[in-house]
Protein backbone atom coordinates (compact mmCIF):
# COMPACT_ATOMS: atom_id res chain seq x y z
CA UNK A 1 0.00 0.00 0.00
CA UNK A 2 1.18 3.72 -1.61
CA UNK A 3 5.11 7.14 -2.38
CA UNK A 4 5.22 10.30 -0.67
CA UNK A 5 3.77 7.78 1.31
CA UNK A 6 1.95 6.37 4.12
CA UNK A 7 2.97 7.55 7.47
CA UNK A 8 1.36 6.79 10.79
CA UNK A 9 -0.81 7.52 13.62
CA UNK A 10 0.10 6.97 17.21
CA UNK A 11 -1.84 7.24 20.41
CA UNK A 12 -0.09 7.69 23.65
CA UNK A 13 0.19 8.55 27.19
CA UNK A 14 3.23 10.15 28.79
CA UNK A 15 3.12 7.87 31.78
CA UNK A 16 4.92 4.84 33.14
CA UNK A 17 5.86 1.55 31.54
CA UNK A 18 3.97 -1.69 31.15
CA UNK A 19 4.56 -4.68 28.95
CA UNK A 20 3.12 -7.93 27.72
CA UNK A 21 -0.25 -8.64 26.20
CA UNK A 22 -2.56 -7.69 29.08
CA UNK A 23 -5.10 -5.32 27.58
CA UNK A 24 -7.05 -4.66 30.77
CA UNK A 25 -7.37 -1.05 31.95
CA UNK A 26 -5.09 -0.06 34.82
CA UNK A 27 -6.11 1.93 37.88
CA UNK A 28 -7.27 5.47 37.25
CA UNK A 29 -7.83 8.39 39.61
CA UNK A 30 -11.49 9.25 40.07
CA UNK A 31 -12.71 11.75 37.47
CA UNK A 32 -9.43 11.77 35.54
CA UNK A 33 -9.38 11.25 31.79
CA UNK A 34 -6.97 8.92 30.05
CA UNK A 35 -5.08 10.81 27.37
CA UNK A 36 -4.33 8.88 24.20
CA UNK A 37 -1.91 10.82 22.02
CA UNK A 38 -2.30 10.16 18.31
CA UNK A 39 0.69 10.96 16.11
CA UNK A 40 0.07 11.29 12.40
CA UNK A 41 1.11 13.09 9.24
CA UNK A 42 -1.24 15.11 7.08
CA UNK A 43 -3.77 13.22 5.00
CA UNK A 44 -3.67 13.57 1.23
CA UNK A 45 -7.07 12.00 0.58
CA UNK A 46 -10.17 14.06 -0.16
CA UNK A 47 -11.53 13.87 3.39
CA UNK A 48 -10.03 13.04 6.83
CA UNK A 49 -12.33 10.05 7.33
CA UNK A 50 -9.88 8.12 9.53
CA UNK A 51 -9.41 11.09 11.82
CA UNK A 52 -13.19 11.59 11.96
CA UNK A 53 -13.67 7.96 13.03
CA UNK A 54 -11.24 8.43 15.89
CA UNK A 55 -12.82 11.72 16.93
CA UNK A 56 -16.29 10.14 16.93
CA UNK A 57 -15.09 7.38 19.27
CA UNK A 58 -13.42 9.99 21.47
CA UNK A 59 -16.59 12.09 21.65
CA UNK A 60 -18.55 9.10 22.93
CA UNK A 61 -16.01 8.37 25.69
CA UNK A 62 -16.13 10.83 28.60
CA UNK A 63 -13.26 8.94 30.24
CA UNK A 64 -10.85 9.27 27.30
CA UNK A 65 -9.32 12.19 25.43
CA UNK A 66 -7.53 11.62 22.13
CA UNK A 67 -4.73 14.06 21.40
CA UNK A 68 -3.30 14.17 17.87
CA UNK A 69 0.46 14.56 17.50
CA UNK A 70 1.81 15.29 14.02
CA UNK A 71 4.76 13.33 12.68
CA UNK A 72 6.75 14.16 9.54
CA UNK A 73 4.85 13.61 6.30
CA UNK A 74 7.65 11.61 4.66
CA UNK A 75 7.38 7.94 5.60
CA UNK A 76 11.07 7.38 6.31
CA UNK A 77 11.24 10.47 8.53
CA UNK A 78 8.11 9.43 10.42
CA UNK A 79 9.47 5.94 11.01
CA UNK A 80 12.83 7.24 12.20
CA UNK A 81 11.22 9.67 14.62
CA UNK A 82 8.84 7.04 15.97
CA UNK A 83 11.58 4.43 16.47
CA UNK A 84 13.85 6.92 18.20
CA UNK A 85 11.05 8.08 20.50
CA UNK A 86 9.94 4.58 21.51
CA UNK A 87 13.48 3.31 21.99
CA UNK A 88 14.02 6.17 24.42
CA UNK A 89 10.67 5.84 26.15
CA UNK A 90 8.41 2.86 25.42
CA UNK A 91 5.57 4.65 27.20
CA UNK A 92 5.80 7.73 24.99
CA UNK A 93 2.79 6.56 22.97
CA UNK A 94 -0.10 4.21 23.66
CA UNK A 95 -0.92 3.38 20.06
CA UNK A 96 1.00 3.61 16.83
CA UNK A 97 -0.62 3.55 13.41
CA UNK A 98 2.21 2.01 11.43
CA UNK A 99 2.90 1.55 7.82
CA UNK A 100 2.38 -2.16 7.42
CA UNK A 101 6.03 -2.76 6.57
CA UNK A 102 7.08 -1.65 10.05
CA UNK A 103 5.10 -4.20 12.07
CA UNK A 104 7.79 -6.89 12.09
CA UNK A 105 10.54 -4.39 12.96
CA UNK A 106 8.56 -2.91 15.85
CA UNK A 107 7.61 -6.38 17.12
CA UNK A 108 11.19 -7.69 16.94
CA UNK A 109 12.42 -4.55 18.69
CA UNK A 110 9.85 -5.02 21.50
CA UNK A 111 8.41 -1.57 20.83
CA UNK A 112 4.85 -2.94 20.58
CA UNK A 113 3.04 -5.72 22.43
CA UNK A 114 1.26 -8.85 21.15
CA UNK A 115 -2.54 -8.79 21.17
CA UNK A 116 -4.86 -11.27 22.85
CA UNK A 117 -7.66 -13.00 20.96
CA UNK A 118 -8.13 -13.01 17.20
CA UNK A 119 -8.85 -9.48 15.92
CA UNK A 120 -8.20 -10.52 12.28
CA UNK A 121 -11.42 -12.38 11.49
CA UNK A 122 -13.18 -11.46 8.27
CA UNK A 123 -10.05 -10.09 6.59
CA UNK A 124 -8.21 -11.25 3.50
CA UNK A 125 -5.43 -13.58 4.59
CA UNK A 126 -2.78 -11.41 2.95
CA UNK A 127 -4.10 -8.39 4.87
CA UNK A 128 -4.10 -10.33 8.14
CA UNK A 129 -0.55 -11.53 7.47
CA UNK A 130 0.76 -7.98 7.78
CA UNK A 131 -0.22 -7.95 11.47
CA UNK A 132 1.51 -11.23 12.35
CA UNK A 133 5.12 -11.82 13.29
CA UNK A 134 6.31 -15.17 14.53
CA UNK A 135 3.54 -16.90 16.43
CA UNK A 136 1.78 -13.74 17.60
CA UNK A 137 -0.58 -11.03 16.35
CA UNK A 138 0.97 -7.61 16.94
CA UNK A 139 -1.47 -5.22 15.34
CA UNK A 140 -4.96 -4.69 13.94
CA UNK A 141 -5.05 -3.57 10.30
CA UNK A 142 -6.82 -0.20 10.08
CA UNK A 143 -7.00 0.14 6.32
CA UNK A 144 -5.39 -1.79 3.51
CA UNK A 145 -4.57 -0.73 -0.05
CA UNK A 146 -4.10 -2.04 -3.57
CA UNK A 147 -3.05 0.02 -6.56
CA UNK A 148 -5.38 0.61 -9.51
CA UNK A 149 -4.89 1.59 -13.15
CA UNK A 150 -6.57 4.94 -13.85
CA UNK A 151 -7.35 5.77 -17.47
CA UNK A 152 -9.10 8.43 -19.52
CA UNK A 153 -12.47 7.39 -20.90
CA UNK A 154 -13.36 10.46 -22.96
CA UNK A 155 -10.61 10.68 -25.59
CA UNK A 156 -10.80 7.51 -27.68
CA UNK A 157 -12.06 7.73 -31.26
CA UNK A 158 -12.86 4.02 -31.26
CA UNK A 159 -16.26 3.69 -29.58
CA UNK A 160 -15.51 0.05 -28.76
CA UNK A 161 -12.25 0.88 -26.96
CA UNK A 162 -11.66 -1.19 -23.81
CA UNK A 163 -9.22 -0.52 -20.96
CA UNK A 164 -6.00 -2.58 -20.93
CA UNK A 165 -5.96 -6.06 -19.41
CA UNK A 166 -2.28 -6.92 -19.94
CA UNK A 167 1.00 -5.02 -19.98
CA UNK A 168 1.13 -5.46 -23.75
CA UNK A 169 -2.34 -3.90 -23.99
CA UNK A 170 -1.22 -0.99 -21.82
CA UNK A 171 1.90 -0.33 -23.87
CA UNK A 172 -0.17 -0.27 -27.07
CA UNK A 173 -2.82 1.98 -25.54
CA UNK A 174 -0.16 4.32 -24.13
CA UNK A 175 1.32 4.67 -27.61
CA UNK A 176 -2.13 5.23 -29.12
CA UNK A 177 -2.76 8.07 -26.66
CA UNK A 178 0.02 10.05 -28.37
CA UNK A 179 -1.51 9.55 -31.85
CA UNK A 180 -4.07 12.12 -32.99
CA UNK A 181 -5.60 9.57 -35.34
CA UNK A 182 -6.68 7.47 -32.34
CA UNK A 183 -7.53 10.08 -29.69
CA UNK A 184 -9.35 13.38 -29.70
CA UNK A 185 -6.88 14.80 -27.18
CA UNK A 186 -3.21 14.04 -27.88
CA UNK A 187 -1.06 13.20 -24.85
CA UNK A 188 2.67 13.84 -24.74
CA UNK A 189 3.23 10.53 -22.94
CA UNK A 190 1.04 7.55 -22.24
CA UNK A 191 1.64 6.34 -18.68
CA UNK A 192 2.85 7.60 -15.31
CA UNK A 193 3.79 5.79 -12.12
CA UNK A 194 5.96 6.43 -9.07
CA UNK A 195 9.66 5.93 -9.75
CA UNK A 196 11.21 8.51 -7.44
CA UNK A 197 13.92 7.18 -5.15
CA UNK A 198 11.62 6.32 -2.25
CA UNK A 199 9.20 3.51 -1.33
CA UNK A 200 7.22 4.05 -4.52
CA UNK A 201 10.15 2.73 -6.54
CA UNK A 202 10.32 -0.43 -4.42
CA UNK A 203 6.60 -1.01 -4.93
CA UNK A 204 6.82 -0.59 -8.70
CA UNK A 205 9.91 -2.79 -8.84
CA UNK A 206 8.15 -5.62 -7.01
CA UNK A 207 5.06 -5.34 -9.22
CA UNK A 208 7.18 -5.45 -12.39
CA UNK A 209 9.16 -8.45 -11.14
CA UNK A 210 5.98 -10.30 -10.16
CA UNK A 211 4.42 -9.56 -13.57
CA UNK A 212 7.41 -11.32 -15.16
CA UNK A 213 6.99 -14.37 -12.93
CA UNK A 214 10.02 -13.50 -10.81
CA UNK A 215 10.72 -12.87 -7.14
CA UNK A 216 13.25 -10.72 -5.35
CA UNK A 217 12.79 -12.73 -2.15
CA UNK A 218 10.42 -15.56 -1.26
CA UNK A 219 9.54 -16.69 2.23
CA UNK A 220 10.81 -20.16 3.07
CA UNK A 221 8.17 -22.74 3.93
CA UNK A 222 7.46 -22.97 7.63
CA UNK A 223 9.54 -19.93 8.56
CA UNK A 224 8.27 -16.65 9.93
CA UNK A 225 11.35 -14.63 9.05
CA UNK A 226 13.63 -16.57 6.66
CA UNK A 227 13.61 -15.69 2.95
CA UNK A 228 15.15 -17.20 -0.13
CA UNK A 229 16.76 -14.59 -2.40
CA UNK A 230 16.05 -14.91 -6.15
CA UNK A 231 17.23 -11.60 -7.58
CA UNK A 232 19.57 -13.20 -10.15
CA UNK A 233 17.03 -15.53 -11.79
CA UNK A 234 16.09 -14.94 -15.46
CA UNK A 235 12.48 -13.98 -14.70
CA UNK A 236 13.47 -11.52 -11.99
CA UNK A 237 16.06 -10.00 -14.29
CA UNK A 238 13.36 -9.67 -16.98
CA UNK A 239 11.10 -7.81 -14.55
CA UNK A 240 13.87 -5.38 -13.62
CA UNK A 241 14.66 -4.81 -17.29
CA UNK A 242 10.97 -4.35 -18.21
CA UNK A 243 10.56 -1.58 -15.64
CA UNK A 244 13.44 0.42 -17.14
CA UNK A 245 12.28 -0.27 -20.71
CA UNK A 246 8.72 0.92 -20.00
CA UNK A 247 10.08 4.05 -18.39
CA UNK A 248 11.94 4.88 -21.58
CA UNK A 249 9.13 3.95 -23.97
CA UNK A 250 5.88 5.21 -22.47
CA UNK A 251 6.57 7.45 -19.45
CA UNK A 252 7.53 11.12 -19.07
CA UNK A 253 11.19 11.66 -18.10
CA UNK A 254 10.15 13.36 -14.84
CA UNK A 255 8.53 10.11 -13.61
CA UNK A 256 12.03 9.18 -12.48
CA UNK A 257 11.50 11.68 -9.65
CA UNK A 258 7.74 11.25 -9.23
CA UNK A 259 5.62 10.43 -6.19
CA UNK A 260 1.91 9.64 -6.00
CA UNK A 261 1.04 13.33 -5.88
CA UNK A 262 3.25 14.09 -8.89
CA UNK A 263 1.60 11.43 -11.03
CA UNK A 264 -1.85 12.56 -9.91
CA UNK A 265 -1.05 16.06 -11.13
CA UNK A 266 0.22 14.69 -14.47
CA UNK A 267 -3.06 12.86 -14.96
CA UNK A 268 -5.16 15.86 -13.92
CA UNK A 269 -3.31 18.16 -16.31
CA UNK A 270 -3.80 15.80 -19.26
CA UNK A 271 -0.11 14.96 -19.61
CA UNK A 272 -0.74 11.19 -19.52
CA UNK A 273 -3.72 8.99 -20.37
CA UNK A 274 -2.92 6.22 -17.87
CA UNK A 275 -1.71 6.25 -14.27
CA UNK A 276 -0.94 3.75 -11.55
CA UNK A 277 -2.11 5.07 -8.17
CA UNK A 278 -3.98 4.19 -4.97
CA UNK A 279 -7.76 4.19 -4.38
CA UNK A 280 -7.81 7.51 -2.49
CA UNK A 281 -7.04 9.24 -5.79
CA UNK A 282 -10.49 8.35 -7.16
CA UNK A 283 -12.38 10.84 -5.00
CA UNK A 284 -9.74 13.50 -5.58
CA UNK A 285 -10.11 13.10 -9.34
CA UNK A 286 -13.89 12.80 -9.23
CA UNK A 287 -14.12 16.29 -7.80
CA UNK A 288 -12.41 17.66 -10.92
CA UNK A 289 -12.80 15.12 -13.73
CA UNK A 290 -16.10 13.35 -13.13
CA UNK A 291 -17.11 11.20 -16.08
CA UNK A 292 -13.72 11.47 -17.80
CA UNK A 293 -11.85 8.55 -16.20
CA UNK A 294 -12.23 5.00 -14.99
CA UNK A 295 -10.30 2.38 -13.02
CA UNK A 296 -9.42 -1.28 -13.39
CA UNK A 297 -6.97 -3.55 -11.55
CA UNK A 298 -3.34 -3.34 -12.61
CA UNK A 299 -2.47 -5.30 -15.76
CA UNK A 300 -0.52 -8.53 -15.67
CA UNK A 301 1.20 -10.72 -18.25
CA UNK A 302 -2.07 -12.39 -19.31
CA UNK A 303 -4.75 -10.53 -17.39
CA UNK A 304 -5.18 -9.07 -13.93
CA UNK A 305 -1.82 -8.36 -12.28
CA UNK A 306 -0.68 -8.26 -8.67
CA UNK A 307 -0.45 -5.00 -6.77
CA UNK A 308 1.73 -4.55 -3.75
CA UNK A 309 -0.48 -4.53 -0.67
CA UNK A 310 -0.41 -1.28 1.28
CA UNK A 311 -2.12 0.12 4.33
CA UNK A 312 -1.67 0.95 8.00
CA UNK A 313 -1.68 -1.24 11.10
CA UNK A 314 -2.63 -0.09 14.59
CA UNK A 315 -0.57 -1.46 17.48
CA UNK A 316 -0.32 -0.90 21.23
CA UNK A 317 3.09 0.14 22.49
CA UNK A 318 5.02 -2.08 24.86
CA UNK A 319 5.11 0.54 27.61
CA UNK A 320 1.54 1.80 27.50
CA UNK A 321 -0.38 1.95 30.77
CA UNK A 322 -3.59 2.60 28.84
CA UNK A 323 -3.73 -0.68 26.94
CA UNK A 324 -7.38 -1.24 27.86
CA UNK A 325 -8.95 1.79 26.15
CA UNK A 326 -6.31 1.60 23.42
CA UNK A 327 -7.47 -1.92 22.55
CA UNK A 328 -11.09 -0.78 22.64
CA UNK A 329 -10.27 1.88 20.07
CA UNK A 330 -8.51 -0.70 17.86
CA UNK A 331 -11.49 -3.02 17.93
CA UNK A 332 -13.87 -0.14 17.27
CA UNK A 333 -11.98 1.01 14.17
CA UNK A 334 -11.85 -2.54 12.79
CA UNK A 335 -15.64 -3.02 13.14
CA UNK A 336 -17.80 -3.24 9.96
CA UNK A 337 -19.58 0.11 10.43
CA UNK A 338 -16.31 2.00 10.69
CA UNK A 339 -14.66 0.05 7.90
CA UNK A 340 -17.51 0.96 5.54
CA UNK A 341 -16.76 4.64 6.20
CA UNK A 342 -13.26 4.03 4.85
CA UNK A 343 -14.64 2.64 1.59
CA UNK A 344 -16.93 5.65 1.15
CA UNK A 345 -13.99 7.94 1.87
CA UNK A 346 -11.67 6.47 -0.75
CA UNK A 347 -9.71 4.01 1.41
CA UNK A 348 -9.62 0.23 1.24
CA UNK A 349 -11.37 -1.50 4.19
CA UNK A 350 -9.74 -4.57 5.67
CA UNK A 351 -13.01 -6.53 6.01
CA UNK A 352 -14.43 -8.41 3.03
CA UNK A 353 -18.00 -7.68 4.17
CA UNK A 354 -17.43 -3.94 3.70
CA UNK A 355 -17.42 -4.41 -0.07
CA UNK A 356 -20.89 -5.99 -0.23
CA UNK A 357 -24.05 -3.95 -1.01
CA UNK A 358 -25.92 -5.59 1.84
CA UNK A 359 -23.09 -4.91 4.30
CA UNK A 360 -23.20 -2.47 7.23
CA UNK A 361 -23.52 1.23 6.49
CA UNK A 362 -21.07 3.91 7.60
CA UNK A 363 -21.40 4.90 11.26
CA UNK A 364 -20.45 8.54 10.66
CA UNK A 365 -23.22 11.07 10.12
CA UNK A 366 -23.48 14.73 9.25
CA UNK A 367 -20.36 16.66 8.30
CA UNK A 368 -18.10 13.90 9.62
CA UNK A 369 -19.42 11.36 7.11
CA UNK A 370 -17.59 10.88 3.80
CA UNK A 371 -19.02 13.46 1.41
CA UNK A 372 -20.61 15.32 4.31
CA UNK A 373 -18.48 18.43 4.10
CA UNK A 374 -15.68 17.63 6.55
CA UNK A 375 -13.22 20.45 6.88
CA UNK A 376 -10.36 18.50 5.36
CA UNK A 377 -7.93 19.42 8.11
CA UNK A 378 -4.86 17.19 8.06
CA UNK A 379 -4.72 14.51 10.65
CA UNK A 380 -3.94 11.20 9.04
CA UNK A 381 -1.07 9.53 7.49
CA UNK A 382 -0.90 8.14 4.10
CA UNK A 383 0.72 7.61 1.08
CA UNK A 384 3.97 6.43 0.15
CA UNK A 385 3.83 3.23 -1.71
CA UNK A 386 2.04 1.94 1.24
CA UNK A 387 3.12 -0.72 3.37
CA UNK A 388 4.67 -4.09 3.59
CA UNK A 389 4.35 -7.71 4.17
CA UNK A 390 5.28 -11.27 3.49
CA UNK A 391 6.99 -12.53 0.37
CA UNK A 392 4.28 -15.07 -0.29
CA UNK A 393 1.75 -14.74 -3.06
CA UNK A 394 -1.45 -13.22 -1.82
CA UNK A 395 -4.28 -15.70 -1.64
CA UNK A 396 -7.11 -14.69 -3.95
CA UNK A 397 -9.78 -15.47 -1.41
CA UNK A 398 -12.39 -18.17 -1.29
CA UNK A 399 -13.13 -20.15 -4.46
CA UNK A 400 -15.19 -18.13 -6.87
CA UNK A 401 -14.26 -14.77 -5.37
CA UNK A 402 -12.47 -12.11 -7.41
CA UNK A 403 -8.80 -12.87 -7.65
CA UNK A 404 -8.98 -16.36 -9.08
CA UNK A 405 -6.18 -16.89 -11.62
CA UNK A 406 -7.29 -16.63 -15.22
CA UNK A 407 -10.43 -14.66 -14.44
CA UNK A 408 -11.31 -11.83 -16.81
CA UNK A 409 -10.25 -8.34 -15.81
CA UNK A 410 -12.80 -6.05 -14.25
CA UNK A 411 -15.13 -4.01 -16.36
CA UNK A 412 -14.31 -0.32 -16.10
CA UNK A 413 -15.59 1.50 -13.04
CA UNK A 414 -16.32 5.16 -13.60
CA UNK A 415 -18.90 7.85 -13.11
CA UNK A 416 -19.62 10.22 -10.24
CA UNK A 417 -21.25 9.23 -6.98
CA UNK A 418 -22.32 5.80 -5.71
CA UNK A 419 -23.40 3.16 -8.17
CA UNK A 420 -26.88 1.60 -8.28
CA UNK A 421 -25.90 -0.77 -5.46
CA UNK A 422 -25.01 2.15 -3.19
CA UNK A 423 -21.29 1.35 -3.26
CA UNK A 424 -18.61 3.74 -4.53
CA UNK A 425 -17.95 3.21 -8.25
CA UNK A 426 -14.39 1.95 -7.68
CA UNK A 427 -15.52 -0.83 -5.32
CA UNK A 428 -15.49 -3.70 -7.82
CA UNK A 429 -12.05 -2.88 -9.22
CA UNK A 430 -10.64 -2.40 -5.73
CA UNK A 431 -12.06 -5.69 -4.45
CA UNK A 432 -10.59 -7.55 -7.42
CA UNK A 433 -7.24 -5.84 -6.96
CA UNK A 434 -7.18 -6.84 -3.29
CA UNK A 435 -7.91 -10.42 -4.29
CA UNK A 436 -4.53 -10.71 -6.02
CA UNK A 437 -2.54 -8.13 -4.02
CA UNK A 438 0.66 -9.33 -2.40
CA UNK A 439 2.40 -8.17 0.75
CA UNK A 440 5.99 -7.03 0.89
CA UNK A 441 8.46 -9.06 2.97
CA UNK A 442 7.49 -9.35 6.62
CA UNK A 443 10.93 -8.85 8.11
CA UNK A 444 12.54 -6.71 10.81
CA UNK A 445 14.99 -5.67 8.10
CA UNK A 446 12.49 -4.20 5.70
CA UNK A 447 13.95 -0.68 5.96
CA UNK A 448 17.32 -2.01 4.74
CA UNK A 449 15.58 -4.12 2.06
CA UNK A 450 13.74 -1.18 0.50
CA UNK A 451 16.76 1.12 0.71
CA UNK A 452 18.83 -1.43 -1.19
CA UNK A 453 16.20 -1.87 -3.91
CA UNK A 454 15.97 1.87 -4.42
CA UNK A 455 19.76 2.29 -4.52
CA UNK A 456 20.24 -0.48 -7.08
CA UNK A 457 17.22 0.10 -9.32
CA UNK A 458 17.04 3.89 -9.58
CA UNK A 459 20.28 4.34 -11.61
CA UNK A 460 18.84 2.06 -14.34
CA UNK A 461 16.05 4.57 -15.04
CA UNK A 462 17.64 6.60 -17.79
CA UNK A 463 16.31 7.82 -21.12
CA UNK A 464 19.38 6.37 -22.83
CA UNK A 465 19.03 2.55 -22.84
CA UNK A 466 22.82 2.19 -22.81
CA UNK A 467 23.12 4.00 -19.48
CA UNK A 468 23.03 1.46 -16.73
CA UNK A 469 21.14 -1.71 -15.95
CA UNK A 470 20.47 -3.39 -12.63
CA UNK A 471 23.41 -5.59 -11.66
CA UNK A 472 21.25 -8.53 -10.61
CA UNK A 473 24.10 -10.67 -9.30
CA UNK A 474 25.29 -7.86 -7.04
CA UNK A 475 21.71 -7.20 -5.93
CA UNK A 476 21.29 -10.90 -5.18
CA UNK A 477 24.45 -10.96 -3.07
CA UNK A 478 23.55 -7.81 -1.14
CA UNK A 479 19.98 -9.00 -0.53
CA UNK A 480 21.34 -12.16 1.07
CA UNK A 481 23.15 -10.02 3.63
CA UNK A 482 20.21 -7.66 4.18
CA UNK A 483 17.68 -10.42 4.81
CA UNK A 484 19.93 -11.81 7.54
CA UNK A 485 20.27 -8.44 9.23
CA UNK A 486 23.74 -7.80 7.83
Amino acid sequence: MTAALATLAALAVLAGCGSGGDDRPGPEPSGAKRVLRLATASDVSQEPVRQNLIRAWDAARPDVEVEFVHLPTATDDARSQLVATLQGDKAAYDLVNMDVTWTAEFAAGELIRPLDGDPLQGMWEQVASTARYGEDIWAVPFNTDAALLYYRTDVWRDRDWKPPRTWRDLERAAAAATDGAQVTEVFEHGYATQLGEYEGLTVNTLESVWASGGELVLKKDGSATAYEVRAATPRTEAGLRNLADRYRRIMPPEVRRATELDTLRMFERGEVAFMRNWPYVYNVLDAKMAGKFGVVPLPGPKGRGASVLGGQNLAITAGSENAGPARELLDHLAAPEQQRCLLDGGFAPVLKASYEPEGPKCSLTGSAAPGGGADGEGGETDRTAEAGKSGEAGKPGEPGEPGEPGEEAAEPDSGPGPGPDGLPPYTRALKEALGTARPRPVTPYYAAFTELIQTEVHPSLRQNPDEGTVASERLDKELRQVMKGG
